[in-house]
């Protein structure tokens, strides 16, 4: 949106530099893309009077005429074929730049008779494309005025980027309005002076769809006169980018760009009956516009119509049959309120934007249509003449204010820094929020209509903030806070995420929800959960376990020709439980098939296995330092698979790493192994170490003994070094099984368990003798808690 410096001053007392204001208004959220500064503009070109225009001697198309500046007579040979004595006209004086020609006016010879300047058209300055010839300037025009001057060019016009949510700030008096507030200055905002129509025509107003129009306030006019604008309006128009038309037209025009609400202007005269009805289209409907274009209306397009026929696209652009001309004696004067997202519908089908759709789609106040009304008809009365026969207001349900809440302690909370209470009650007043009661504790804000986008408290918090200044907010130098003895909710799975890539896993993001027959197919605890409004019919569930998830990425790899796979997801997992209530819990899952070694020159192929997968169980919990309390078992009775290996950690379940079933795996087109691991974050984190300890490495040399022990066969490996760990034999540095073995030689219930021991002093080189007794108790333990018999 364009804004003029000369039209904003009228609304509020602007900083003194340009660029304090470019800060000023960036800081507030209405961002400065562009600056022109036209006070330069044109030098040396200034309003000329022809005093007189005779023939040129020597050629047939040029004329000889005496321009004055208001100070000096010129001769100017012109070659315009509308040039005539009595003429204000545009005149470049000796040593004018004309940027768009890319020359300098000096004196030179045409046909003999020297030129000391130029008579300019409009297309020549760049105003516009009329090459049909010179410029001729209003009567009244004063010589020697510098023509940006007369243009309205001795401003400058600033580009705002307003973001879709700000559509109060469209207008002049919207932006100067948060200027006032950020400066603590005053907002002067006219009020029309109109005298009240005593005795108004007949004339009704039909909105059949209050929905699409909330209110629709019209005026009738009659006896103006249409013809050009005064130099006032026009250089208004001009600097806001705006094409001036007639002084009726540029007058709504006009209002739009101070006020933000659009308007539009019909010839009463060529509307039938004496009623405006407000509706949808019809199937068919058409209607020829301003553009001299027919569009068809797509269906629930809202129409203007009189009587009989539409007139005009609503909010969109009007109709040409009524369109008001040179010819126009009586008018009607609409200002209304449409829905946003009817006149964005209607404007993209019609491939056709305007001024007033884009004010329109980003809402405008429903509250202001009648001081709009006012304040054009006042203007045309103004510019144009004529009487006020009527004004007329339908408004079925109105608008109201919201209340919101605010706490001032609230504010300061949230922004970390200290705003007196009588601060933020000045920020909002002056942004024209309303504050009822005199409580400073909680203030109850009625929400002007004109900010739609306000509607809780953060959003008032917001406004303080921007009009108080993002750059009055410090950075903090140092952040403190206190996690307690556990990472915070995000450093936790970072720091899984970074072990499991450090393993070889390429991590996958999915989503929650699954169809209805996978979420459950881990086979775990609790039932599904089933949305209510699912984003997609095909997957109405959320997921038990990421299994499901971890098995699709695996079947769109192997169907992509990427059979060997190792990934990884940290994710939510579901489960309903009593009383439409359910658990929500993080996890990590891991998966790996394919080949754990692809085959090469020097060393054959080998696929992945289910050890693969354990392997890097045992990596990560060494990783995080939690192997010292994780115990490892087999799961005998589980149904899910063959391999199913359970972790236990402080004595609770933190997950299970399986060899997922053929079955699992044909429901997904899988026709190779997958193993698959999914753990407890949140168990995993609790058991964390508060600290680490370091141990610097042994100076010493370190000593082995391997023993073999036959055992029952449900005897776990586990419970074995468990065993030999508890006694806490002297210089056990680790104890690892290296082999097991089963014969009917040793008895077809017993298996024979062998495991190699490390021992090691921090002090000394160890002798047999130093370890022996450790090794013997170690025996007397295995025989005293399993049954243990020392093999020969």
């Amino acid at each position: 949106m364009q804004l003029s410096l000369n039209w904003l001053r009228t609304y509020v007392d602007l900083p003194e530099s340009l660029e304090e204001l470019e800060a000023l208004l960036t800081n507030v959220g209405l961002e400065v893309e562009s600056i022109e500064d036209r006070r330069d503009s044109f030098k040396d070109i200034v309003v000329g009077e022809v005093l007189t225009c005779e023939k040129h001697p020597n050629a047939d198309k040029l004329s000889v005429c005496t321009v004055s500046n208001g100070a000096d007579v010129s001769t100017v040979v012109c070659g315009a074929p509308n040039v005539a004595a009595g003429q204000k006209v545009i005149f470049a004086q000796v040593g004018a730049h004309i940027e768009k020609l890319g020359f300098t006016i000096d004196r030179r010879k045409l046909r003999g008779i020297e030129s000391a300047g130029m008579i300019c058209s409009s297309s020549e300055l760049g105003l516009d494309d009329d090459h049909s010839g010179i410029a001729v300037l209003q009567p009244g025009a004063l010589p020697g005025t510098p023509i940006a001057r007369y243009l309205g060019f001795d401003d400058v016009i600033l580009g705002i980027g307003i973001t879709p949510n700000r559509g109060d700030a469209l207008s002049h008096i919207g932006t100067a309005r948060d200027i006032a507030a950020a400066t603590a200055g005053e907002l002067r905002v006219p009020t029309p002076e109109l005298a009240e129509c005593p005795d108004p025509e007949p004339f009704s107003i039909d909105i059949r769809d209050p929905e699409l129009c909330p209110r629709y306030s019209g005026a009738i006019v009659r006896d103006v006169t249409v013809t050009d604008s005064p130099d006032w309006l026009r250089k208004a128009l001009t600097a806001a980018g705006v094409r001036p038309i007639n002084n009726v037209v540029d007058v709504t025009n006009y209002v739009m760009m101070e006020i933000g609400q659009p308007m539009h202007a019909f010839d009463l005269e060529l509307l039938e009956g004496s009623s405006i009805v407000v509706r949808a289209a019809e199937p068919g409907e058409t209607i020829t516009t301003l553009d001299d274009e027919e569009r068809r209306l797509p269906e629930r397009a809202l129409l203007i119509c009189d009587a009989v026929k539409p007139v005009a696209v609503a909010g969109v652009m009007g109709g040409q049959h009524s369109a008001v001309s040179t010819s126009t004696t009586s008018i009607l004067l609409e200002s209304a309120h449409f829905n946003p997202s009817s006149v964005r519908r209607t404007a993209k089908m019609l491939q056709l934007s305007t001024d007033s759709s884009y004010r329109f789609e980003r809402g405008s106040d429903p509250n202001v249509t009648l001081w709009a009304l006012r304040r054009a008809v006042q203007l045309i009365l103004e510019t144009a003449g004529g009487k006020l026969r009527g004004l007329y207001d339908a408004y079925p349900s109105p608008v109201l204010e919201k209340i919101v809440a605010l706490r001032p302690a609230f504010v300061n909370r949230i922004l970390g820094i200290e705003i007196s209470a009588s601060e933020q009650r000045r920020i909002l007043e002056a942004l024209q929020v309303r504050i009822l009661g005199e409580d400073d504790a909680a203030f109850q804000c009625s929400i002007p209509t004109f900010r739609s986008d306000i509607e809780r408290e953060i959003d008032l918090v917001e406004e303080i903030a921007r009009i108080h200044g993002y750059d009055n907010i410090p950075v903090p130098t140092r952040i403190e806070m206190n996690v307690g003895t556990r990472f915070d909710d995000q450093a936790f799975p970072a720091r899984l995420r970074n072990l499991v890539l450090g393993f070889g896993f390429d991590e996958i993001l999915s989503s929650s929800l699954v169809s209805r027959g996978r979420a459950g197919v881990s086979g775990e605890g609790g039932t599904v959960v089933d949305v209510l409004n699912p984003v997609s019919k095909e997957r109405p569930s959320l997921r038990t376990s990421l299994l499901p998830s971890i098995l699709e990425a695996i079947d769109l790899n192997i169907r992509n020709g990427m059979p060997s796979v190792r990934i990884a997801e940290i994710g939510h997992v579901f489960a309903a439980m009593e009383e439409k209530n359910f658990t929500e819990r993080n996890m990590l899952a891991f998966a790996i098939t394919g080949n754990a070694q692809e085959r090469s020159w020097y060393a054959p192929g080998r696929e992945s296995d289910f050890f693969d997968l354990k392997g890097v169980l045992h990596q990560l919990v060494e990783a995080l330092y939690i192997d010292n309390d994780t115990i490892f078992y087999y799961d005998r009775t589980s149904t899910l698979s063959e391999h199913v290996l359970t972790l236990e950690v402080k004595g609770r379940y933190a997950g299970q790493a399986v060899e997922v079933s053929d079955a699992i795996l044909a429901s997904f087109d899988i026709g190779q192994p997958v193993y698959y691991a999914e753990l407890d974050i949140d168990l995993l984190c609790e058991a964390l170490p508060k600290r680490q300890r370091y141990v610097s490495v042994a100076k010493y040399p370190s000593m082995t003994r391997d023993l073999a022990v036959l055992v029952a066969k449900d005897i776990l490996a586990e419970q074995i070094t468990r065993t030999v760990q508890l006694g806490n034999p002297a210089y056990l540095k680790s104890v690892r099984v290296v082999d097991v073995f089963t014969h009917g030689s040793i008895g077809k219930d017993r298996k024979s368990v062998a495991f190699t021991m490390t021992f090691q002093a921090d002090e000394r080189t160890l002798t047999d003798e130093d370890i022996n007794d450790s090794v013997d108790a170690i025996v007397s333990a295995l025989k005293r808690e399993l049954q243990a018999e020392l093999r020969a």
